[in-house]
């Protein structure tokens, strides 16, 4: 089952979200943890996280939008490969699995018929 959770993207903004009575739209929900990453004392945060780990901080950037929105300078080293300039941006997915008995659609009347067809022609 969690092979098939899809990402609820921007997109998908008008989704609601049932959570035992809690109802919220994506995009709000979206928009709330966006504002929650940069704000800066959860940055702060999340740069104390990485110091736990013995990692190095991210550095600070003037406009802190740019996190998520336009993306900041980096460049970027992958095995076997040279190092690539380009932006990082971060994102947060928001993931759904819809439930076994939900997924699977029910069969067409026309879909005998299509078999019969099938048969005939092969």
């Amino acid at each position: 089952m969690d092979d098939k959770f899809e990402i609820l993207g921007s997109e998908d903004g008008d989704v609601v979200i049932d959570l035992n009575g809690h109802i919220l739209k994506l995009s709000q929900l979206d928009l709330a943890l966006s504002n929650l990453i940069l704000d800066n004392g959860n940055l702060h945060q999340l740069n104390s996280r990485l110091d736990s780990i013995k990692s190095r901080r991210l550095p600070a950037i003037e406009n802190s939008e740019d996190w998520i929105n336009k993306g900041v300078e980096c460049q970027v080293l992958k095995p076997g490969k040279n190092w690539q300039s380009g932006k990082f941006r971060m994102k947060l997915s928001i993931e759904f699995c819809p439930d076994e008995s939900e997924i699977k659609e029910a069969e067409s009347p026309l879909d005998d018929l299509r078999r019969q067809i099938d048969d005939i022609s092969s």
